[in-house]
């Protein structure tokens, strides 16, 4: 777009542009302005005035240049640039005035060339620069793991994002009905009403013609779903009438959200930001496509998809359902669901007189329960295993509530054996697997000892072309087969799915188990170039009850699918951990905890499940119980540099700076470049040994790799203890530059445009934005606050103290 063109349409400059893309403003006038250091500076206007005054102004004797930026005749801001020499500045000064409005014209053309031009969101290309730039900054927050960062003391990366998706109902119908000139006006209304309903750090792209998405830093699901929720509500409520016939139009939006790193599953983490950045898009449009499949005007978590947001495609004979999730919503073989028909979900009104009526909701009536046998990437295929009632069939467009096993409907040993003797597998001779769990939970009741296993294809068996259920049948066939040499004659088999096999041993250990399953592996893979991926569990193990043996198996195929070949995991205390780790990604910090205990109770000398236990105590306000932990971790392996860090973090927490210091300083002797334990290390100094030697801890952590963004908001708080408020708002920029979200030194800066008397306005829209992003942290509320009573905005200042 033509830069004369931008103001036409509606795009301009902002001074808080300035600082959103600081980082390019600093390039280009570094291009012809050599400088040392550099801040912006954004005059307040004087009373009574719309716009401050710009000069140029150059100091000879201190190198300073304050370089007025003006776009259009219009000042923004002046760019201070530090250790500059002119040898003439008042003939340079309309030459580097002129060369700072280019800078400001270049800048337009970026911003428009980012912009969508009918409703000022952002494009679709930029939203998705920005999504994969936060992914690929979370990427070492994501989980206890080594190396991972759980300090939430250090200015790092939040470890989460959210994607919000709207989708605006039937809005076709409204093009062309009223015509595609009205259409865009309500396009360009509805994203100003959602742009001015969220925080400044949530990112809005207008992605097609009626459709939107808003990037959330640090998003957690419930965050995510209440902004989903708020939005879809204001769009209802919007009020829109045609000028022409004056009808009264109604509109609405379906939503959906999605949320990294949780509904990202293990294998998607080993691709790229950029890939993990479409995986999460396609998930949250999936999330939208439910919403629209449910009724439209509502909102749908991609996470809830797999719970309930599955319905029936089609009817197929042998008593087999198609459905709408596949291996894209993690719908797994062995799930077990719900049917019930939506017809039966409105309420009813029974008249008892003439003038009085009753009505109530019909409760949920389940038809059926069914289990998935095979799963592709969209769609999966279930068996039936009860119907409520034979009169009423299950039915295409039924829906489906996911069923932990515990709460089945399915009583599998009631009843006699079916006519015509046990069901069996056509292709393997096995059972099917209606039957083989019906003989496996009757004989399973009171056995000392038994262990399951589960074998899958660990490959797509269509590499290389072929029809994929002939194949699969081929393949599968050949391991029945095999294993039929390896396994003894009380071991029972079962056809667990398309794709995998499932065999229980009566009074058999694990490990004799696993070894045949080894073995069996190992010349599949050999003799008919077939991969299995294998998990066995085993009873007793632990406290697990016999019922939640086969869910144990299930985990430790899981575990397999993470392990090199040959892929064969023994449920155990790796599984546990594997597991917990998982829910710790959901969010279940507590489950994770559970889950982490019991990884220890399996085995005590499990590493990273108990510095992992040791990082969720802390997180959940236990920190004796987590140094106790890391202590116990140190105890085995002294070396062990992520215990260290955590162990000298716990004790900061309970106030024990001596005992931390110990901590972080051995960190330092084994792993010198640690530049979280400097920063730790500075900030203990800055308390009780000085700023010298602080600002020295600092400093060496800001010349390390990522140091900048852990290390430039603590140098700004040392600058402004000396009184240096040009080296501290530098030091703010450049953080801000490291890490956009680093809402402690938007607030900081904030603080300083205040006190320094500059324009308020650039601090009210960086006081937003920090108590966007940490809405627990008062003085952020209180920094806003201060901002808008100096702007008059006495109300406003009033409504932002009332909530803390």
């Amino acid at each position: 777009m033509h830069k004369d063109n931008l103001f036409k349409e509606g795009i301009n400059l902002a001074p808080q542009d300035l600082i959103r893309y600081e980082h390019m403003l600093k390039d280009l006038i570094r291009e012809f302005l050599p400088f040392e250091s550099y801040s912006l500076f954004f005059p307040r206007p004087p009373k009574g005035k719309f716009r401050a005054e710009f000069a140029f102004d150059y100091n000879e004797d201190s190198g300073q240049l304050m370089l007025p930026l003006r776009l259009r005749g219009r000042g923004m801001c002046y760019f201070i640039a530090r250790g500059v020499t002119l040898e003439n500045s008042q003939l340079a000064a309309p030459y580097l005035e002129a060369l700072g409005e280019s800078v400001l014209e270049k800048m337009l053309l970026y911003k428009g060339s980012i912009t969508d031009p009918l409703t000022g969101m952002v494009t679709s290309d930029y939203f998705m620069s920005k999504l994969i730039k936060e992914l690929d900054l979370i990427q070492n927050c994501m989980m206890p793991a080594p190396g991972g960062c759980k300090d939430p003391g250090i200015p790092t990366f939040s470890g989460s994002v959210g994607i919000v998706l709207l989708d605006m109902d039937n809005f076709q119908r409204i093009n062309d009905r009223y015509g595609y000139k009205l259409g865009d006006d309500i396009i360009a209304d509805v994203a100003s009403r959602i742009s001015d309903a969220v925080f400044e750090s949530v990112v809005c792209a207008r992605v097609f013609d009626d459709k939107f998405a808003l990037l959330i830093p640090d998003g957690r699901p419930k965050t995510c779903a209440g902004l989903a929720g708020e939005l879809r509500a204001l769009i209802e409520s919007m009020n829109i009438t045609d000028p022409v016939t004056g009808d009264v139009i109604r509109i609405s939006a379906s939503a959906g959200f999605a949320n990294y790193p949780q509904s990202l599953s293990g294998p998607h983490f080993k691709r790229s930001a950029g890939e993990q950045a479409r995986i999460l898009m396609r998930k949250g449009a999936k999330a939208v496509a439910t919403a629209k499949d449910f009724g439209r005007n509502c909102v749908f978590a991609y996470s809830d998809i797999l719970k309930k947001g599955a319905k029936v495609l089609e009817v197929l004979p042998l008593q087999r359902l198609a459905l709408s999730i596949g291996g894209s919503v993690d719908a797994r073989e062995g799930g077990r669901f719900l049917v019930w028909s939506p017809d039966y979900q409105a309420g009813t009104q029974v008249r008892i007189t003439e003038d009085e009526r009753i009505s109530g909701s019909y409760p949920t009536m389940y038809k059926a329960e069914v289990v998935i046998i095979e799963v592709q990437e969209e769609i999966a295929f279930a068996e039936i295993l009860h119907l409520s009632d034979p009169a009423w069939p299950v039915a295409e467009g039924d829906r489906l509530t996911m069923l932990n096993e515990k709460d089945s409907f399915f009583d599998v040993q009631a009843g006699p054996e079916a006519p015509g003797g046990p069901q069996r597998d056509m292709v393997t001779g096995l059972y099917n697997y209606r039957e083989f769990i019906s003989r496996y939970s009757r004989m399973r009741q009171n056995m000392d000892r038994f262990s399951v296993a589960v074998l899958r294809l660990a490959s797509n068996p269509t590499e290389h072309g072929g029809n994929f259920q002939k194949l699969t049948d081929a393949q599968v066939q050949k391991v029945s087969s095999r294993a039929e040499t390896f396994f003894c004659e009380s071991c029972m088999g079962g056809r667990y799915s398309l794709n995998s096999l499932i065999y229980f041993f009566p009074h058999e250990d694990s490990d004799a188990v696993v070894e045949n399953i080894l073995r069996l592996v190992r010349e599949c893979s050999n003799d008919f170039e077939i991969e299995l991926a294998a998990g066995v569990a085993s009873f007793p193990f632990l406290n697990y009850r016999r019922s939640e043996i086969l869910d144990n198996c299930r985990k430790g195929l899981d575990h397999s699918l993470m392990l090199e070949k040959p892929m064969v995991a023994q449920f155990d205390s790796v599984s546990l951990n594997i597991s917990a780790d998982r829910l710790y990604v959901d969010g279940d910090i507590y489950g994770a905890i559970e889950e982490f205990r019991l990884a220890l109770l399996a085995d005590s000398d499990n590493i990273l499940a108990r510095n992992s236990l040791g990082i969720c105590y802390a997180q959940v306000g236990k920190p004796e119980q987590a140094r106790k932990q890391f202590e116990e971790v140190l105890s085995i392996t002294p070396r062990n540099i992520m215990a260290l860090y955590n162990l000298g973090w716990t004790c900061q927490m309970l106030g024990n700076p001596e005992k931390a210091r110990e901590a972080y300083e051995r960190c330092l002797e084994l792993e010198p470049d640690n530049v979280f334990s400097l920063v730790r290390l500075g900030v203990l100094a800055e308390h009780d040994q000085g700023l010298e030697e602080a600002e020295a801890y600092f400093l060496r952590a800001a010349e390390l790799k990522g140091g900048d963004s852990l290390a430039m908001r603590h140098l700004a708080r040392i600058a402004y203890a000396r009184k240096d408020v040009d080296k501290a708002r530098e030091y703010l920029h450049r953080a801000l530059n490291a890490n956009h979200n680093d809402a402690a030194a938007m607030n900081m800066l904030a603080r300083i445009y205040l006190e320094c008397g500059e324009d308020p306005q650039i601090a009210e829209v960086l006081a937003r934005q920090s108590a966007a992003l940490k809405p627990g942290k008062d003085q952020f509320w209180e920094t806003l606050a201060q901002a808008l009573e100096v702007q008059e905005k006495y109300e406003e200042a009033a409504e932002v103290r009332s909530r803390f």
